[in-house]
């Protein structure tokens, strides 16, 4: 039986680590293009949900999501950012794939192709683990959901986050009350800057760019995370991930990942990002997975 506080700072790395990182790039872009940007003209992929195999590891989808359309409160959300977490307890690893939004994939129940940021605008968490198991055949056992808002509280309660900033930032967006302004350099971010740098994608990468910075703030979230002080801050964490966290695991399986994840280390974690392309159908752009690479990932390190 692991300790107490043994078991609250790997309660609290399994949630804040997976479930923030996703959380924190959601922070209400909303491109109106996008809504119901489906090709109807191509029949829906005939997919199965894959049979789940006896597999230790434990695989959970993580979604975070925007605030949907500002004119219209209470509106359907999207998933800004989709992530599967996979913990390996045999060798006390975890595994990261990261899908972008922008995704072109068969979405159960609706005809033809469409991004998979729309998936849990349709349905919900469910819709999104099943639209994941039947266009990349990873089985799935939990997942979680959390709102953008956590992540200015996150950060500023853990005092900020050392980053390398790798180009200048500079975008405005009225509408989305965003404004953008970061130099290049390694830097100390606070929540609001912090903010700022996973949400920029106007560059050439758009949002495979933000998804490269998600891996790279996986990284130094993990290395702030794990310092002695982190541990006196658990109170207010764990009240602000109370509040914008929801997860359909129960007690029993929180504390057997905990004790799964009371070692963790920064190099035990290993993040990539769904293989593909760029592509523009009929106006509309997609990133196009590569059906090929990504089975090898999942059978090497998802299964």
């Amino acid at each position: 039986m692991i300790s107490k506080i043994a078991w609250k700072k790997a309660l609290f790395l399994l949630v804040i680590l997976f479930a923030m990182v996703a959380g924190f790039t959601a922070c209400g872009f909303l491109n109106k293009t996008d809504v119901a940007a489906k090709q109807n003209a191509q029949p829906a992929l005939q997919v199965n949900t894959p049979e789940k195999k006896d597999s230790k590891r434990i695989n959970i989808l993580i979604l975070g999501v925007d605030d949907g359309d500002p004119e219209s409160p209470g509106s359907p959300r999207r998933s800004d950012t989709m992530m599967v977490a996979s913990i390996n307890p045999d060798d006390n690893t975890v595994n990261i794939l990261s899908i972008p939004r922008d995704s072109k994939v068969a979405i159960p129940g609706h005809f033809g192709y469409d991004k998979i940021t729309h998936a849990f605008f349709y349905g919900g968490a469910n819709l999104s683990v099943r639209t994941v198991e039947d266009n990349f055949h990873i089985p799935l056992n939990y997942s979680i959901v959390i709102d953008w808002k956590a992540f200015i509280k996150v950060v500023d309660i853990l005092g900020g986050v050392d980053i390398k900033v790798e180009r200048d930032m500079n975008y405005e967006d009225p509408y989305e009350n965003l404004s953008i302004h970061l130099q290049k350099g390694y830097q100390h971010l606070n929540g609001e800057r912090a903010g700022e740098y996973v949400r920029f994608r106007h560059d050439e990468l758009g949002d495979i760019g933000r998804v490269q910075r998600q891996d790279s703030f996986i990284k130094a979230l993990t290395g702030q995370l794990l310092q002695t002080g982190t541990i006196l801050k658990l109170p207010a964490l764990i009240t602000t991930i109370s509040q914008y966290v929801q997860t359909d695991m129960n007690t029993y399986t929180l504390v057997k990942i905990a004790n799964i994840l009371k070692n963790l280390h920064t190099d035990a974690i290993h993040t990539e990002m769904l293989p593909g392309d760029f592509a523009t159908i009929d106006d509309v752009s997609y990133w196009i997975p590569d059906r090929e690479a990504t089975q090898q990932i999942v059978e090497s390190k998802f299964k």
